[in-house]
């Protein structure tokens, strides 16, 4: 194939009846107050298509796709001191395969990664959501899960330099990826990864997956707080960076020039790849002109009886659900296996109101001991 058709992916364009309200024209949408604003229906920025001829590992069409933690989990509240000997209460993952209309080999390019006692510390653990994308994005994310929490463990540099050591890590990881076989020019995978070391939360970030925790406000009202930073071409910092490595930053555009949809990250001359984040693995057409793999790396000090979970998960959860709404899903659950379900339920109601497609769904819901929720942990 040629450049441009391994690229293809990238864009996914809807129906000719549906596509974009007719090529970008205004739409009336109402606000949370009622009035009416003029708006651009978006494209998607990316659902994988598979050519019908290639081989997936039939693993890779299952849901939950993931490495699961030690079956022995945690599930009583703190005793002792907090942070001493782990602060993760319970946890549960759920990732769902998307739907696209005309692709019946659709896979699920999500991945997921749960690790306690990590680094053979009780008092560790590490979670990781990715979300691959491009024609092999799925294998790009099971490398990742395979290969990313291992490497970070085996750091000397871990228990005293933990940010930088990070950082080296993920730049390494894809430098392996890059010996490792698959063909990465347009195929990547974000990836959010929350390294929790007693109390202190490590949020490493490349891409637009995202982590958010859930914690108890002024009158005990339950609040969101993002933990990382969605790396996109709107970030003037991230596009400056793009643009200073002879890339070009522009939304899509129609017949007539209107832009349409999010900006995306392209070559210079030439309309490839058009990738909507400016961080990732993999995506080496993306790499030479400033998309990296680099994490933005962000700390948390939690607090006891005030966190009470951490939501990972990928933009299939994010595109249409707020923040403070997935928080708000996630606390009026018992359970936390209950909790992932309805999250990645009402994402996938959402994605059904609002599209003829549905992105992958992944979600990680970790919650901490002495916390309010999910209710069974008190009963």
């Amino acid at each position: 194939r040629t450049p441009a058709a391994l690229c293809r992916p990238y864009i996914l364009r809807r129906s000719t009846a549906s596509a974009m309200q007719k090529k970008g024209t205004r739409v009336e949408r109402k606000t949370s107050k009622g009035s009416k604003t003029p708006s651009v229906t978006p494209v998607r920025r990316r659902l994988s298509i598979l050519p019908g001829q290639i081989s997936v590992d039939e693993a890779a069409r299952l849901d939950g796709a993931g490495t699961p933690a030690s079956p022995t989990i945690n599930n009583k509240l703190s005793t002792g001191v907090f942070g001493k000997d782990g602060v993760v209460a319970c946890h549960s993952s759920l990732s769902r395969v998307g739907y696209v209309p005309f692709n019946t080999s659709k896979v699920n390019q999500d991945r997921f990664t749960e690790n306690l006692n990590f680094a053979n510390d009780p008092s560790k653990s590490l979670f990781g959501v990715f979300d691959g994308h491009g024609v092999y994005g799925h294998f790009v994310s099971q490398f990742l899960i395979t290969n990313l929490p291992g490497m970070i463990a085996a750091g000397k540099d871990l228990d005293t330099d933990p940010k930088p050591h990070i950082s080296k890590t993920f730049m390494a990881a894809n430098a392996k990826l890059d010996k490792s076989g698959i063909d990465c020019t347009c195929s990547g995978t974000t990836a959010v990864v929350c390294y929790i070391d007693g109390k202190k939360v490590y949020t490493c970030n490349a891409g637009d997956s995202r982590a958010v925790l859930g914690y108890l406000g002024e009158g005990k009202k339950l609040k969101a707080k993002a933990l990382s930073i969605d790396q996109k071409p709107e970030v003037e910092s991230e596009a400056k960076r793009i643009v200073k490595s002879n890339g070009r930053v522009q939304a899509c555009q129609d017949v007539d020039g209107t832009p349409i949809g999010p900006k995306r990250v392209w070559l210079k001359h030439q309309d490839i790849p058009g990738l909507a984040m400016t961080r990732s693995f993999g995506d080496k057409l993306a790499a030479s002109v400033g998309v990296t793999c680099e994490p933005e790396i962000l700390e948390h000090d939690l607090k006891e009886g005030v966190d009470q979970f951490i939501i990972l998960a990928s933009d299939g959860v994010w595109e249409f659900i707020d923040n403070q709404s997935a928080v708000e899903i996630v606390a009026g659950e018992k359970s936390a296996k209950a909790a992932a379900l309805a999250l990645v339920d009402e994402s996938t109601k959402r994605w059904k109101e609002e599209e003829d497609v549905i992105d992958d769904i992944t979600c990680t819901i970790v919650y901490f001991k002495g916390a309010q929720h999910p209710v069974s942990l008190k009963n």
